[in-house]
């Protein structure tokens, strides 16, 4: 919390003209809150850089279990279009999926500085992980790794 700031009055002050006797006409005060990712004032909890403190996952994003499973059983190494689909799809959480592959943050830091775009990012981390694995490169294999960095939308992307 030591990070939020507001640059208004602190919160509880009333507006001058409730003050004086007027409250038909209380002044609004605008607060800006920078900082914080789920700011909770009063009953609702609003959405903020588009922070959500429930699920994050639609049900139109989850793939259908059976596809799942025919992903986690599918031993055939990555290819070419895996790494694209997974290039294209992945978005923001790909240092995770870095991460969970078995990347150091400075090989991922690197990755950002070799390239501007994210997609450009995960298709170069991903060839990296296919030359390091070989055939140990499964769509299996990615497939967990996928849902460990709950990156499920991806999944139906995949084919096996």
């Amino acid at each position: 919390m030591d990070n939020i700031k507001t640059d208004s009055a602190p919160l509880g002050s009333v507006s001058s003209d409730f003050q004086q006797g007027n409250p038909s006409r209380p002044q609004r005060q605008i607060y800006n809150i920078t900082g914080g990712s789920a700011v909770h004032i009063g009953p609702v909890i609003h959405n903020i850089h588009g922070c959500n403190p429930r699920s994050q996952h639609k049900p139109q994003d989850m793939p259908l279990k059976k596809d799942v499973e025919e992903l986690l059983k599918c031993s055939r190494e990555i290819e070419e279009r895996d790494k694209v689909e997974v290039s294209e799809h992945m978005g923001s959480s790909w240092k995770s999926l870095g991460r969970v592959m078995g990347f150091s943050a400075g090989q991922l830091e690197n990755m950002i500085a070799d390239h501007t775009r994210n997609v450009d990012r995960v298709y170069e981390m991903m060839s990296r992980w296919h030359d390091r694995e070989a055939e140990d490169a499964t769509v299996a294999r990615l497939t967990q790794m996928i849902i460990k960095v709950k990156a499920y939308h991806v999944l139906k992307k995949l084919t096996p």
